[in-house]
C-alpha cells in the first residue's frame, strides 16, 4: 500500500536533512585551508653566509665579505589559478636578519584555502603606502629608519661589509636601498621609489589544512646583487650609495632575480 505524500514526506525529510548536512559538512571539510611557514635562506657560494671573512669574490674580480644583511619582505601573494591570495599576517611585514636567527623563520598565522599554487609574488622593500617614518617603534625593525631629508619610511635593505680595493686597501661598503632623491630641470628634490616587486613560478605549492604548515623558502643569492644585469664593481661604483640614485637603481635591478623560492612538506629547522 502506497504511503500518502503527507507521511512519505515526514519519513523522507530527516533522512534529507541528514544529507544536506553531511554534504555540506564534506564542503566545508573540502574548503577549508592550511597554513604555511616561510623560511629564509642567506647564500653565498652556494653555502651559508659566512659573515666577517674576506673570501667571497664578485663578477667584478672584487674580493668581498658580509658583515651584516637586513632587508624587509612584504606583500607576499600566493597564485593558483590566476587569482591571488595575499598574505595580511603581521601586517604583512616581514623583517630578516642574516645575524638574527629567529628572523629567518616567519609562522604567520593565516589560512590559505587548500589546494596548488603555482607561483608567489613579493615586494622586497616596502612600497608607498607601507613606508612611513615611525612606523616601527621598537628595534631591531625601527633601526632600519632612512633620514626624513632623504624620503623618509625604512631602508629596504641594508648591506654593509668590506672589500679589497685596488692596491690591496681594505674598504667598508654599506650597500642601502630605500627611497632616492634626484634634482628636477628646476633644482627640486623629486624621491624615487626603488622597493621592486617580482613574481616567481614555484612547483607544486600544496597547501593542505589535513597536514602540518608546509614551507616557501626564500633563498637569497648575495652575490646575484653584484652580478646581473649590472656588473658591480665597487672600485668604480664606490663603497656608500645611498646619496647615489643610478647605484641605487643599479642594485633594485639586480636584485630582481637575488631571491628563488621554493616549496618543500618538510618544516624549516
Amino acid at each position: 500500500m502506497a504511503l500518502p505524500c503527507k507521511q512519505l514526506s515526514l519519513i523522507l525529510l530527516p533522512a534529507l536533512f541528514c544529507w544536506l548536512l553531511l554534504a555540506g559538512s564534506c564542503r566545508n571539510d573540502q574548503d577549508k585551508g592550511g597554513k604555511i611557514d616561510i623560511a629564509f635562506r642567506n647564500l653565498l657560494n652556494d653555502s651559508s653566509a659566512i659573515t666577517s671573512s674576506l673570501r667571497y669574490t664578485n663578477s667584478a674580480g672584487n674580493i668581498y665579505e658580509v658583515d651584516e644583511l637586513q632587508y624587509f619582505i612584504s606583500d607576499i601573494k600566493l597564485w593558483k589559478e590566476g587569482k591571488a591570495f595575499l598574505l595580511t599576517a603581521d601586517s604583512g611585514i616581514h623583517y630578516v636578519d642574516i645575524n638574527i636567527p629567529s628572523t629567518l623563520i616567519w609562522t604567520p598565522d593565516q589560512v590559505f584555502p587548500a589546494g596548488t599554487y603555482d607561483s608567489i609574488s613579493y615586494t622586497f622593500g616596502l612600497n608607498e603606502a607601507r613606508n612611513i617614518s615611525n612606523y616601527f617603534v621598537n628595534p631591531p625593525e625601527r633601526d632600519m629608519f632612512w633620514p626624513d631629508v632623504m624620503g623618509g619610511g625604512y631602508h629596504y635593505m641594508k648591506m654593509n661589509g668590506k672589500w679589497k680595493a685596488t692596491g690591496g686597501q681594505i674598504n667598508p661598503f654599506n650597500l642601502h636601498l630605500g627611497v632616492g632623491m634626484i634634482s628636477d630641470s628646476l633644482g627640486n628634490n623629486v624621491f624615487v621609489q626603488n622597493y621592486f616587486t617580482v613574481t616567481v613560478p614555484v612547483y607544486q605549492a600544496y597547501v593542505s589544512e589535513s597536514q602540518f604548515n608546509r614551507t616557501l623558502w626564500f633563498q637569497m643569492d648575495i652575490n646575484s646583487w653584484f652580478d646581473t644585469p649590472y656588473t658591480w664593481d665597487w672600485n668604480i661604483i664606490g663603497g656608500q650609495i645611498m646619496q647615489n640614485q643610478d647605484a641605487m637603481y643599479m642594485a633594485s635591478m639586480n636584485g630582481k632575480d637575488a631571491i628563488t623560492v621554493s616549496y618543500s612538506s618538510a618544516k624549516p629547522k
